[in-house]
């Protein structure tokens, strides 16, 4: 059917106007949920609006969709490999056994990433319903003002703007669908002059009365906020203590409690490939929180030129250079898995090492100073999985890394024990801990953290009480439960990777802020190392290892001695982080599982009743799409063949021996109507005798739609 030009014009004015607001409801999300990458869901909502602009058949707009799911995919988990189609391999098989095997909680991210873009995918066809058939919006509207407003009151999101935005635009989008339905009921002609008489003043007068509304002042608020008693009733208290703002600190004797997140860069990195950004080591847990042993006893000065001998061993590969460029004001420098020299600016500069925690900073005269650039050299280290799962042992570097409390609750030891009963290698073990905080009821949470008692564990109390927190609660639990089971193990403190901004030449630009800082864990296995594991849910470590046994091809990996668990198999997660390669801002969807759930109900519910009820609707989507076919006569053989399906749907079938005049008469006379016999006849004297001069539309549409709408009762 084609459209006239003010047609597409209304239409990519709607389409518009839905964009904009779609927007408002992924600023959020993004913000609450650390999620990154929002100009690829961006762009997955104006390609989805597009195509229903376009109108194009519906092979290929699944085709265009499921095909950008695809390359965002590979483009976030797989570094933009295209061609390496054994990580959607991998994906796909690892996701099916684990569905399976009834373990939801498991699904990896970009399973879930594709999930969320298949109900935004969702979302905007029922926004195109409402609008190319309900013409309403108001729905849509309502509960988007209420989604805003609720995570202004109870979130650290300012929908301030966001809600002005959004009535603006609603209101907008609501006059011009009423004056859409308006001209559908009285069968005005949609010319441009009556639109910009409808139109015009609804737009000015909406756009005016926000603008007024932004600029005036406002009066303070009349009643108490209400949030604090909400928590109340909730069970949720206030820990008493302030709350924080994230970033890198050196004080970490009282982890705890909840901070509140910050965007400031402090560096920008020119890196080859996705790394963690190490700065130091902590070996002395307090059940309140981390300390060193680090003293200038064990600090040495060294020249650009000479190696810094990190406990981190270089591996084989190439060697690769980084660029950093300070931005927040830190002191020390970070440091890529397998660094080997740096590079300052100064070349009179010397570096000042320290051996207890491998912290180091730059040196002038013996006095420490800020760097504003540097570079560094790497040879990234790659792990034997065959040697990684032969080694039984990790005894080898110091007992201060194997010390605990002496009033370390028994329960931990036990937990401990029993998550790795199971498994031998030391490396198998240290993955069954590490997957132990990605099942269950374990959640990352920024907000409602709690701080430990003073007769509390800090470990005890995320492990067994609260299993909310965020990655200093995961990364320290898990090197207690490392070192409970007699495996060397340290806190690391440093930056995750950080969000990819650009890439040119093989190097990617990375910006690292402040919500990056992070902390992780190293565990030492003989002959191999200090090897890193990351069990913060939500987050990736990109650690190469060099799969050097051939899988079995009729499962996804050979699993330990534990058969009836899908998960932990050590080596199926760590092909799996392998294969995936996320960056550190992967998109996580434990805080929104509940919506999502929610949202995926509705959905079922409204489809189910749709199907249930399509006899009443389903005429009403025919006249509102097909009407258009009965303004000319050379189109009303569309339009007529459009009846006879809706008359088949209600089993009026033509036979074959049948005229079309003596079915027409048999659809009156079961109809109780005339109308029928007269649209026939109409639709003869085009088709056979080819005389039009006698079409009159008004009449047509009103047989034609009294038809269709008999069809429904």
């Amino acid at each position: 059917m084609k459209r006239s030009g003010i047609e597409l014009a209304e239409q990519f004015l709607f389409y518009f106007i839905v964009f904009l607001i779609l927007r408002e409801w992924l600023i959020p999300i993004m913000q609450l949920t650390d999620t990154g990458y929002f100009s690829l869901f961006t762009l997955f909502i104006a390609l989805c609006l597009v195509i229903n602009f376009l109108g194009w058949p519906l092979l290929v707009s699944w085709f265009l969709k499921m095909g950008f799911i695809v390359w965002a995919l590979v483009y976030v988990y797989n570094d933009s490999n295209l061609s390496d189609l054994a990580f959607l391999q991998y994906e796909l098989k690892y996701n099916v056994t684990v569905l399976m095997n009834g373990e939801w909680a498991l699904v990896s991210d970009p399973v879930r990433t594709s999930l969320f873009f298949v109900l935004i995918w969702m979302l905007i066809y029922l926004i195109q319903y409402w609008i190319t058939v309900r013409f309403t919006i108001f729905y849509f509207f309502v509960l988007t003002v209420f989604f805003i407003a609720t995570l202004d009151t109870f979130t650290d999101y300012d929908g301030t703007t966001a809600i002005i935005k959004i009535v603006v635009l609603g209101l907008i989008m609501t006059s011009l669908l009423f004056v859409k339905r308006l001209m559908q009921t009285t069968n005005a002609q949609l010319k441009w002059s009556n639109y910009f008489i409808y139109v015009a003043p609804i737009v000015v007068f909406i756009g005016v009365s926000g603008v007024v509304a932004a600029v005036l002042p406002k009066s303070e608020p009349q009643w108490a906020d209400p949030v604090p008693y909400f928590k109340d009733w909730a069970g949720i208290g206030h820990t008493g203590e302030s709350i924080s703002q994230v970033g890198y600190g050196d004080n970490d004797e009282s982890l705890g409690g909840p901070f509140v997140g910050d965007n400031t860069i402090v560096y920008e990195v020119e890196t080859p490939i996705r790394q963690y950004w190490r700065v130091e080591t902590k070996d002395v847990y307090t059940s309140k929180g981390w300390e060193s042993t680090a003293s200038m006893s064990s600090e040495a000065i060294f020249q650009q030129s000479e190696r810094i001998p990190f406990t981190i061993n270089p591996g084989e590969k190439e060697e690769k250079e980084v660029k950093v460029y300070p931005l927040g004001g830190h002191p020390f420098l970070v440091q890529a898995y397998g660094t080997t020299n740096y590079m300052l600016n100064n070349p009179d500069d010397t570096l000042k090492f320290n051996a207890a925690n491998e912290k180091i900073v730059a040196m002038v005269s013996d006095v420490e100073r800020y760097v504003t650039g540097y570079e560094l050299l790497f040879q990234e280290p790659s792990y034997s999985f065959t040697e990684l799962k032969e080694v039984k042992t990790s005894s080898q570097v110091d007992d201060r890394f194997l010390q605990l409390p002496k009033n370390l609750p028994t329960r931990v030891r036990d937990l401990a024990y029993e998550i790795t009963a199971d498994y031998e290698s030391v490396y198998d073990k240290a993955r069954a801990i590490e997957s132990h905080f990605k099942k269950g009821n374990f959640q990352y949470e920024t907000t409602n953290v709690a701080i430990p008692s003073a007769d509390e564990d800090y470990v005890d109390q995320f492990l067994f009480e609260t299993m909310l927190g965020y990655c200093d609660n995961f990364s320290t639990s898990m090197v207690v439960l490392l070192r409970s089971v007699g495996i060397q193990a340290r806190w690391v403190k440093g930056f995750a990777s950080g969000e990819r901004i650009s890439t040119s030449n093989g190097m990617h630009l990375y910006q690292v802020t402040n919500n990056d800082a992070h902390s992780w864990v190293e565990a030492y296995i003989d002959g191999v190392g200090w090897v890193p594991f990351e069990p913060t849910i939500g987050f990736n470590n990109p650690v190469s290892i060099n799969y050097d046994v051939k899988a079995p091809t009729d499962d996804l990996a050979q699993q330990p001695e534990k058969k009836e668990e899908v998960v932990p198999e050590p080596e199926e997660q760590d092909k799996k982080e392998q294969a995936a390669a996320a960056k550190n801002k992967t998109i996580d969807f434990s805080k929104w599982q509940w919506l999502i759930y929610v949202l995926a109900g509705l959905l079922l519910v409204v489809a189910i009743v749709l199907w249930k009820k399509r006899g009443s609707w389903q005429p009403k989507l025919a006249v509102q799409m097909h009407q258009s076919k009965l303004n000319d006569a050379t189109t009303f053989e569309d339009g007529y063949f459009v009846l006879l399906k809706q008359l088949e749907r209600i089993h009026l079938t033509r036979r074959q021996d049948e005229t079309l005049q003596h079915f027409a008469k048999r659809v009156d006379e079961q109809l109780e109507t005339t109308k029928m016999t007269e649209l026939t006849a109409i639709y003869e004297q085009i088709i056979y005798a080819g005389n039009s001069g006698q079409f009159d539309t008004t009449k047509v549409k009103e047989s034609w739609q009294h038809l269709i709408n008999r069809t429904s009762s």
